[in-house]
């Protein structure tokens, strides 16, 4: 039991390094990583050369699934220059599992100390991101050295007759892998505590055990990235495609495992060395391979992932705000103001169309309001890095002052969208699962209410633009009503059950939550009023 309880240990500091690491890899980059993929991949062997580099600063394979989906979900780069990118990467994150197979488990403390230092007795955001970096490579580190030098493990008839199992059956092995990379959400991981296991000196994996278990882990890694993209279609593209790459490959690997197995042990290398090299050209391999073929694998899921008419007719994107900010800044503030409308406009198209949906318990157009959040939040990460932009120019402070409120209403708006996306889209198919229905007295409260949120809207997105302090005032009178006209309306809600109307009763969550959220939305759009009256305030 307490050898059990110990290797459990080490496969949790290996897990907690995994997440240590993406977690000081965002402190470290942030969304810059996202940007410089933008602009280095323009074609397809820069792109591929991108993801080396990028995966070798950020070796996270999580990290770098979702960034190439989050990119080509931003319509940073498209499906087809996200697969160069990842072909490159799945090579550069090798370099973690190389390191690995150097056997520095006893530096582990040494990476800890430094680590804690950085992130324990430092301020600045970097630093800590480099201390937590260094933390997770001490954390796995520590856990090899657990599982290597305390397993205790001894061989016995039982683990021999597994083992000539798993040695029949490698297909098998290398979907446990599989399931296991997809469960842990990480291939180094995976890879990292086969290496542990190996490096014991008991247990004796043969390399047609443990090659299956690489080629697992990898194709295990392309699943995660499958699922972090399947919501859009651009970036469903781009995971089937690496997918689809990396199966072809472990099929035709499985298929002539003797030979490489075989290759493998002629190699000068340890145990975890074999590993590690079994990786590293399963990788290569793949890129090889494919990077010559990326227009065919792309458009191979463009036929399994058709794009929608609306796609083929217009790439979404920004309608008046470009990559670099004019010279003149009264003129580049004015473009970032129209581009919010832009968004406001979307955000209130989402609310209409959520409400008809609601009404006529159309899931259709439930999970089409859901795509549209997308663009929301795209836009919302294209104005934010504009307006930075325009800061980095040298504003005065008008101006400074300026870019702020556009940044407080931004962030509101794109509020509102996740309400919707998030609250409201998850109520209206709650209502058409259950097939619920609102009594007409409740229907028509709610009816009433909702109209009065979405002329606030239309109120704020006024003021916003004309900073018409009239139109501020209102909006601050307009909360207050709002308010208690929720709690007048609960309690209507409350009478109509102690009356015992059987709609009431049904429909009961769904209306009291519908309640709440549209006033979260309502407190969103006052708050624009904020911006217009302080002034006023700090003159009296």
């Amino acid at each position: 039991m307490l050898t059990i309880a110990i290797i459990a240990g080490g496969v949790a500091l290996i897990l907690l390094g995994v997440r240590t690491l993406r977690k000081g890899l965002d402190r470290i980059f942030g969304p810059r990583l996202g940007v410089w993929i933008q602009h280095l991949a323009r074609t397809r062997i820069r792109a591929f050369l991108t993801g080396i580099g990028v995966s070798v600063l950020a070796p996270s394979s999580t990290t770098m699934s979702v960034l190439a989906v989050q990119t080509v979900q931003a319509g940073q780069l498209n499906a087809r220059q996200g697969l160069a990118v990842l072909l490159g990467a799945d090579i550069g994150l090798t370099v973690m599992i190389l390191v690995i197979a150097m056997r520095m488990e006893q530096a582990a403390p040494l990476f800890i100390l430094v680590g804690v230092v950085l992130d324990q007795f430092t301020h600045r955001i970097r630093s800590r991101g480099v201390g937590q970096v260094l933390l997770a490579i001490g954390f796995i580190l520590m856990g090899i050295l657990t599982i290597h030098e305390r397993s205790g493990l001894q061989p016995t008839d039982d683990m021999a007759d597994l083992i000539g199992i798993a040695q029949r059956y490698p297909p098998f092995m290398a979907i446990l892998a599989a399931m296991l990379a997809l469960a842990v959400q990480s291939s180094t991981a995976t890879i990292a505590l086969l290496m542990a296991l190996s490096a014991t000196e008991s247990m004796q994996i043969p390399l047609t055990m443990t090659v299956p278990v690489v080629i697992g882990a990898n194709v295990g890694i392309g699943v995660t990235t499958l699922i972090v993209g399947w919501r859009q279609s651009e970036s469903r593209r781009l995971a089937m495609g690496n997918l689809i790459a990396k199966a072809v490959i472990a099929i035709g690997a499985l298929a002539a495992l003797p030979w490489i197995a075989g290759g493998l042990v002629r190699l000068p290398f340890t145990d975890t060395g074999r590993i590690a090299a079994a990786h590293v050209g399963f990788n290569v391999v793949v890129a090889t391979v494919w990077m010559p073929l990326v227009p065919y694998l792309h458009a191979l899921t463009e036929l399994m992932f058709p794009p929608s008419p609306l796609s083929r007719r217009r790439r979404f994107g920004p309608r008046h705000i470009q990559d670099a900010p004019p010279d003149a800044v009264a003129l580049a503030m004015g473009l970032s103001t129209r581009e919010i409308m832009h968004v406001a406009e979307i955000v209130r198209a989402m609310l209409a169309d959520l409400w008809s949906a609601l009404q006529t318990d159309n899931e259709a157009l439930c999970n089409e309001i859901r795509q549209r959040d997308d663009h929301v939040d795209q836009l919302d990460t294209l104005i934010k890095q504009y307006l930075t932009r325009l800061a980095a120019q040298g504003l005065d402070q008008d101006d400074a002052a300026e870019q702020m409120r556009q940044l407080r209403y931004l962030n509101e708006l794109e509020s509102i969208g996740d309400v919707i996306d998030k609250n409201l889209c998850e109520l209206v198919l709650k209502k058409i699962r259950t097939r619920s229905s609102f009594s007409s007295e409740g229907w028509t409260e709610l009816n009433d209410f909702y109209d009065k949120v979405t002329e606030n809207l239309l109120i704020a997105d006024t003021a916003f633009t004309t900073q018409d302090r009239d139109l501020a005032q209102t909006l601050m009178r307009h909360k207050e009503r709002i308010n208690a006209y929720d709690r007048e309306l609960r309690d209507r809600h409350f009478e109509r059950l102690n009356a015992g109307q059987i709609a009431s009763h049904e429909t009961s969550a769904i209306h009291l939550d519908l309640l709440s959220q549209l006033k979260r939305i309502n407190s969103c759009v006052s708050h624009v009023a904020y911006s217009i009256l302080q002034p006023v305030a700090s003159e009296r």
